[in-house]
């Protein structure tokens, strides 16, 4: 009766921790959202008056950005449902599929943004107003520091790979802003007869540069998600930290593991580990006492991990 107890206890307390994760995280992408909306408004606004490529490759990727975070509202609820026998792993490929979408979106975007830019740089590029584009992108870099000062709270709390991209997004604006602003305000500074021969064709080339800068995170975001949608191990350093706390946990026990089977998709992690004992035998109960131990220990690190223990039998 005490155990039932305890046991309601331990279910209780995993709803409310789960409740509360559903609403930071919530919080974290609405944060993104309207900072998303607010930018995306400006940015098109100030592309118009300035007709700086830069800041209209901001505005179309932010843009893109923004269609995916709208998403990512919609399928955050999925992710909290439990696991049934429909639905082994939940609804987690759902969100690595989404992660799949969105980073394959944004490199698109991204390519296409740069053959613009090439093709404007052809035609015999057009000025822009130097000091009124460094002036709006380092206001930008303010604005996105404080949103990544926001989400990365969010993120410890949750662990959320939907919040985590969402800061390594804010993270790239914040690092582009900076850099297309030094770069727009050094001519005001300095007086360089060369730069009349490449002031036509600079937001074009610094378009470019800021695309290239971009690139690597959405590709590196689908080749990621696409390793976890075919249900592939994680990356060794996550396999590494597994077996070192399964390894602490269960050398106490005098148990041999066998096979370590880890996969990862979205933000959860499955692990089945096969193992041996030097008797034929193994209480139920001490068995079960171990699993809650090794799983306290696993989790306390990866909060989004199923742990299996299952016995290995020598039928020779």
């Amino acid at each position: 009766m005490e155990t039932d107890n305890e046991n309601d206890k331990l279910q209780f307390s995993s709803q409310s921790a789960a409740s509360e994760r559903l609403k930071l995280e919530k919080r974290g992408l609405n944060i993104s959202m309207y900072g998303g909306i607010f930018f995306v408004i400006l940015e098109f606004i100030m592309a118009v008056l300035t007709t700086s490529q830069s800041i209209l490759m901001d505005s179309v990727y932010d843009a893109a950005e923004l269609i995916m975070v709208i998403a990512s509202l919609r399928i955050i609820p999925l992710l909290y449902r439990p696991t049934t026998e429909k639905h082994p792993f939940g609804y987690s490929q759902v969100e690595t599929l989404f992660l799949t979408i969105k980073g394959s979106m944004l490199t698109a975007v991204t390519v296409g943004l740069v053959l613009n830019n090439i093709q404007i740089i052809r035609s015999g590029g057009h000025n822009v107003p130097f000091f009124s584009v460094a002036i709006f992108e380092f206001s930008a870099v303010i604005i996105s520091l404080a949103v990544i000062l926001i989400l990365r709270k969010i993120y410890k709390k949750t662990n959320s790979p939907l919040v985590k991209i969402e800061m390594d997004g804010w993270l790239i604006d914040c690092a582009a802003s900076a850099g297309l602003g030094i770069a727009f305000i050094l001519p005001q500074f300095f007086d360089w007869n060369w730069l009349l021969y490449i002031s036509p064709y600079l937001d074009q080339f610094m378009a470019i540069i800021l695309s290239i800068f971009i690139l690597p995170v959405p590709i590196k975001t689908v080749i990621i998600s696409l390793r976890e949608l075919f249900l592939f191990a994680p990356d060794d350093e996550t396999i590494k930290k597994i077996k070192d706390i399964s390894s602490q946990v269960l050398t106490k026990y005098d148990i041999e593991v066998i096979l370590y089977d880890i996969i990862k998709t979205g933000r959860k992690l499955w692990l089945s580990l096969y193992f041996k004992t030097p008797s034929d035998t193994i209480s139920v109960s001490r068995l079960v006492n171990i699993h809650a131990e090794l799983e306290a220990a696993l989790l306390a690190e990866y909060p989004d991990l199923y742990v299996e223990l299952i016995p290995e039998f020598d039928l020779a």
